[in-house]
């Protein structure tokens, strides 16, 4: 599991807005488990892509490079 966190790859820098009570709950496990802000936060997209694959459009490819 732990193999699962860090970032691999080309990544980009984005910018989002999260929710105050969600920034401190991962900043509280980023600080228990001394994995980045970036880290918890790609694996949980990663994961939250992996169960909705249906949002994709139709068709969609994903990169050759893609973890997913």
């Amino acid at each position: 599991m732990k193999q699962d966190y860090p970032l691999k790859g080309t990544v980009e820098t984005v910018t989002i807005q999260l929710e105050a009570h969600v920034v401190q709950i991962i900043k509280a496990m980023e600080q228990e488990t001394k994995h980045s802000f970036s880290e918890i936060t790609n694996t949980a997209v990663k994961r939250y892509i992996s169960s909705h694959k249906d949002f994709l459009p139709p068709g969609y490819k994903k990169p050759k490079n893609d973890a997913l």
